[in-house]
């Protein structure tokens, strides 16, 4: 009978305790708020309304008031957690040029035949190793999201209203569709299990051929994740009484649960899916600096003592990918730190550096990475070659890393290399398609646009200028000085258009077939596979070494590329450019040409001049004669 009464008086108070968390506290006298503000300071109601009224209810229960209004309103310091408030309104007050150039943004459109394919309802088919994208369904919203966020960065930089609602509308539709939702789910944020048992066993298959419904739950994942993270940044405070952001945000709530939670660190899947667990706690303004303590302390475990990056230096032909891929995240979380005011070990900083020389060195000369590589963890034999672009301006997937570094290091070795491989055209000033918000380009107009910045701009364009012999100025154009060099045709032209060679970007692409003609009247034969690089902004004419009339080109790739570096040529391929607005590209091409010039080969250097002076000849004769 005591047991039942006793029952009955637990049950009691606690329903009553319950109902007064949802009542209205101002009748409650203050020894009542005072007596559960320090018996219960858990309960941050109670602790808020003692602090409401000014209430000094002992120095636990003051402490703890202090720390959960800390925890409710401090911890969303941003707008998001990859930068300060306080850096993008720096970047937003640059002047609209400045950003404009800093991003490479000039003559650019946005690309809606693209983005008007709209994202997918769901994503299917991708195998471990991922290399079968062309048969995946849905695979196009990758393509999709990526333009979208170079639109949106376009948008920001140019302060266009018109195209920012636009593409607030386009995120609305998707959201109402319920885009990529019927996606497998395979991740859970609470259950008995974090990944359903259809989805586990990816790399069962050594060389990755094995289907893994894992790899479509992860990237309709991170891509809902990427626009939720550029609307928190960008959209989430235009026309905020817009009914559009209810559906917008339903969304991308509809997602918060297909993730895993953070608890252990590892490279991928947004460092252990600490990045979307961050935003998440973000969002509804709850404490979340332990997450970010928990990737620095896991991040210094994981980028080992020699350089290499735990789990991701090892991987066998992708070791190079991979190692890129897991100083991506590194610095991003580093940036996630900062803006948190979370301290970074001075240790791991000198870790990453070594891993940043790693990098580059190993992008330079792939067998640097062998002793690693060879190991082969979920990954293929390398055999010393790395699967990996060799122009570093077509990465976006992690990229902003790039424009990080060169910011925060501005004076180490591979700052100072990337800022002559990258040019204004890098992906990664536009495109982040992991964390939405696109860091590189903010970065990068930045420390272009400090005083120190402009000063060393303007001292190095007079330097350059005064080098660019091959070169005259006209305004912001660079136009080549060469006499100029007629094509004749020989023979019909041949189109290639093989869907395992072809790329977008390749305009005109096809096998040609003629003679250049010097203004002496000597004639050169001219026949191999060529396209034009894709773009307004430079006449780019790119030619395949690989026809024996080019053999005298094609023995100088090795040393061209140690004296010039990638920029101008890839994997067999060579850029020739006769008109640019790219001081960079107008610097290599101008390398191109001191290089022959002083290679003591007459042979490869008259032909080097010849189709430079061509260049203006064959590609009008591609845009004439040749479908693009």
């Amino acid at each position: 009978m005591n047991f039942c009464f006793r029952l009955v008086c637990l049950l009691t108070a606690s329903l009553m305790a319950t109902h007064a968390l949802s009542q209205d506290l101002s009748g409650w006298s203050d020894k009542t708020v005072c007596r559960l503000a320090s018996s219960q300071q858990d309960n941050p109601q109670y602790l808020q309304e003692a602090k409401n009224r000014g209430l000094n209810c002992g120095s636990a229960a003051t402490k703890n008031t202090s720390k959960a209004t800390t925890n409710s309103t401090k911890q969303k310091a941003s707008k998001s957690i990859f930068l300060s408030d306080k850096t993008y309104k720096e970047f937003l007050n640059l002047p609209k040029e400045s950003k404009t150039n800093s991003c490479g943004f000039n003559r650019y459109e946005p690309n809606w035949q693209v983005i008007d394919k709209d994202l997918a309802p769901r994503i299917k088919g991708y195998n471990s190793k991922m290399d079968n994208w062309r048969e995946v369904e849905g695979q196009y919203s990758r393509e999709v999201l990526s333009k979208y966020l170079e639109a949106t960065t376009f948008a920001m930089v140019s302060e266009d209203l018109e195209l920012k609602e636009k593409l607030f509308n386009k995120l609305h539709d998707w959201a109402s569709k319920d885009a990529l939702s019927a996606t497998m789910r395979c991740y859970f944020y609470n259950g008995p299990k974090s990944i359903a048992p259809a989805c586990e066993g990816e790399w069962s298959d050594p060389e990755g051929q094995d289907l893994a419904p894992i790899k479509d739950a992860t990237v309709a994942v991170e891509t809902v994740f990427a626009l939720n993270y550029v609307y928190k940044l960008y959209f989430s405070d235009y026309q905020p009484e817009d009914k559009r952001h209810e559906v917008i945000k339903r969304w991308f709530k509809s997602f918060n649960h297909r993730i895993k939670k953070a608890k252990d660190f590892y490279f991928g899947n947004s460092v252990g899916w600490h990045f979307p667990n961050i935003s998440i706690q973000h969002g509804q303004n709850k404490s979340y600096k332990s997450l970010i303590k928990n990737m620095v302390r896991g991040l210094n475990k994981w980028t080992l003592s020699d350089g290499s990056m735990k789990n991701r230096t090892t991987r066998g032909s992708r070791a190079l990918w991979y190692h890129y891929n897991a100083l991506g995240e590194a610095f991003i979380i580093l940036e996630i730190a900062r803006a948190a005011n979370v301290e970074i070990p001075t240790t791991l900083e000198k870790k990453l550096l070594k891993a940043v020389e790693l990098f580059q060195d190993a992008y330079l000369d792939h067998s640097v990475i062998e002793p690693w590589a060879k190991k082969r963890h979920n990954g293929q034999a390398s055999n010393g070659h790395q699967e990996f672009s060799s122009n570093l301006d077509t990465l976006s997937f992690y990229a902003s890393w790039l424009q990080i570094f060169q910011l925060r290091y501005p004076e180490h070795r591979t700052a100072k290399w990337l800022n002559q491989e990258l040019t204004s055209k890098s992906r990664s000033l536009k495109i982040n398609p992991i964390t939405g918000v696109t860091l590189g380009c903010i970065h990068r107009a930045l420390v272009d646009n400090s005083p120190e910045g402009l000063a060393k701009n303007e001292a190095n364009k007079i330097k350059d200028l005064s080098k660019l012999s091959a070169f005259n100025i006209e305004g912001e154009t660079f136009n080549l000085t060469l006499d100029k060099v007629a094509f004749i045709e020989t023979g019909a032209f041949k189109l290639e258009r093989s869907a395992e060679y072809f790329k977008p970007y390749q305009w005109h692409k096809s096998k040609i077939q003629g003679s250049l003609k010097l203004s002496s009247d000597k004639k050169i034969s001219f026949s191999t596979l060529v396209f034009k690089q894709a773009g307004d902004q430079e006449q780019r004419l790119v030619i395949n070494l690989d026809h024996p009339t080019l053999r005298s080109l094609k023995r100088h790739i090795d040393s061209l590329q140690r004296k010039c570096g990638k920029g101008l040529m890839e994997w067999g391929w060579l850029s020739f450019i006769s008109e640019t607005n790219d001081i960079k590209d107008a610097k290599n091409q101008q390398c191109h040409y001191d290089y022959f010039k002083d290679a003591n080969d007459q042979p490869a250097w008259e032909l080097f001049q010849t189709v430079l002076g061509g260049t203006d000849a064959i590609l009008g004769y591609l845009q004439t004669n040749v479908e693009r």
